[in-house]
């Protein structure tokens, strides 16, 4: 990873390790599956449960596109304990309260399918007991009738014709463009209609027991719990469950990197406005190194450049001759996946303006790239940094369990750590006092290489009557512009002095 260069320089020394937050209960069970448990009391007398199975679309070959989502839709459908007219899973958590849609849900993406039953009242205990019992059946128990199945078909192709926003229809046409030599490209998670009306019932069951099994799959449950309990619950519960005999481990799907920019300009007439986005892809963090200090050094320094440079980019659409409206930055995944990352830099532009948009936040990338930051902007970017995580320790008593269950889904799927508010509050006051602006202006230029490499410029525009739209050579163009522009070093004109030096004399 670009980033790691700049960590490194900080201590040569192996990283030590993030502290576990030590309220989360979690192991591992003999077959394989995965646990967190959680109490939190904030909101009283409510809990949520989480599976989330490491498995997504990808994981799907040419003749299954649409099956990893299909299966979501039929966890609703029928399962061993929870079937029936009047007697499904929907029909049981609505006596709870818990609608479908809602608190009742789950999502499908390429890497990651998660089910979450949340807002459950505890204090009834039979209730807790059927959700966990709910998450067993998700795990190993769907039912998957040939009717229900065949009546999910025409509800699945409904939610394509009715889901699909303009920036979907956009991506979904050039999505092998930019994810060139991969999987990727052609596993949108929706899939396709033709395998949707045509796969045959045991294609669905096999890919069912092929990938849902224990190996793959974590259960979380936070909330106002006994959690010891809870976890011999879960004990008890998902122990007995084998693997099925062509059970397969997840093996992740590489994204190639591309040595030529990958420049994508589309149209769409239900796009609201037009924006132009500036990607740099980049390795992700290895798992290993997720769960030491290398992770939050990494996480606190991107938060420095991104936060410095959006307030540049603010500063500059105040100009008048500034090409763009609003434009920022970000550090995250790359599209649609959380094998590859990008440092992403993005513009919604004037109108007819998106190429000198586009050449605008190259230059002030560039700009960063090679002058950094100032001693100033950083110091008042760090002020306001720990004035939030200030506030985040203030407020440690009101995390949500939704906030507490997304952190250890990420921490199943991706390896995020997870630390109590408290470990975080500590850390991060020892560390950033002792992380000088040289280092952050010595990360920069890692992120923004100076060739065409692991670059993507991914343009959307809204489709009208008289427009005139970029082309691959015009926003080739302004990239190339920006390069040839003699840069001058950013200055800093806001004052770090209090508004009254010296108060009036009382009287």
């Amino acid at each position: 990873m670009a980033l790691l260069a700049a960590v490194a320089m900080v201590n040569a020394q192996e990283m030590p390790p993030i502290p576990a937050d030590e309220a989360v209960l979690t192991g591992k069970l003999d077959n394989g599956l995965t646990y967190y448990v959680r109490h939190n009391n904030y909101p009283e007398h409510r809990v949520n449960f989480y599976i989330a199975q490491r498995v997504g679309s990808v994981q799907e070959e040419e003749s299954q596109r649409g099956l990893a989502h299909f299966l979501e839709h039929m966890a609703f459908n029928g399962t061993e304990n929870f079937y029936g007219e009047g007697k499904g899973v929907i029909d049981y958590t609505r006596t709870l309260g818990v609608e479908f849609g809602g608190d009742l849900n789950a999502y499908t993406s390429t890497d990651e399918t998660v089910y979450n039953i949340n807002d459950v009242p505890s204090t009834r205990e039979s209730a807790l007991d059927s959700c966990l019992l709910i998450l067993r059946d998700w795990s190993c128990g769907l039912l998957l009738e040939d009717a229900e199945i065949d009546k999910e078909r025409g509800v699945i192709h409904e939610e394509w014709r009715l889901r699909r926003s303009p920036s979907q229809r956009m991506l979904e046409r050039n999505l092998e463009t930019l994810f060139p030599g991969s999987k990727y490209g052609q596993r949108m998670p929706i899939g396709l209609m033709s395998v949707v009306d045509g796969f045959k019932y045991n294609e669905l069951r096999d890919y069912y027991h092929k990938w849902y099994h224990p190996e793959n799959q974590a259960i979380i449950v936070v909330g106002d719990i006994d959690a010891a309990a809870t976890v011999e619950k879960i004990k008890k519960l998902f122990s007995p469950i084998k693997k099925h005999a062509n059970a397969a481990s997840v093996v992740p799907e590489a994204v190639p990197d591309n040595e030529a920019a990958i420049i994508v300009t589309d149209k769409d007439k239900e796009q609201p406005y037009s924006i132009v986005q500036l990607m740099f892809k980049d390795d992700p963090m290895p798992r290993e190194m997720k769960g030491t200090m290398a992770y939050l050094l990494q996480d606190y320094m991107v938060d420095m450049i991104t936060m410095m440079l959006n307030q540049r980019m603010s500063e500059k659409a105040q100009e008048p001759d500034c090409p763009f409206i609003q434009a920022g930055s970000y550090y995250g995944d790359f599209i649609m996946t959380n094998n590859k990352e990008v440092f992403s830099i993005f513009a919604l532009p004037k109108e007819g303006q998106t190429d000198a948009a586009l050449q605008a936040i190259m230059v002030e990338a560039l700009r960063a790239s090679k002058y950094g930051f100032t001693a100033t902007e950083y110091e008042r970017t760090k002020a306001e940094y720990l004035s939030r995580l200030e506030d985040r320790y203030n407020n440690r008593d009101k995390i949500e369990n939704e906030t507490y269950g997304r952190e250890y889904v990420s921490n199943y799927i991706n390896g995020d750590p997870y630390m109590s508010m408290e470990t975080a509050y500590q850390l991060m006051n020892m560390l950033a006092p002792n992380i000088p602006v040289d280092l952050i202006n010595q990360a920069m230029p890692e992120l923004i290489p100076q060739s065409e490499h692991n670059m993507v410029v991914l343009n959307y525009n809204q489709e009208k009557e008289g427009a005139v739209y970029p082309t691959v050579e015009g926003l080739r163009g302004a990239i190339e512009a920006a390069r040839a522009q003699d840069i001058e070093a950013y200055v800093d004109n806001v004052k770090n002095e209090p508004l009254i030096t010296s108060l009036p004399k009382p009287g």
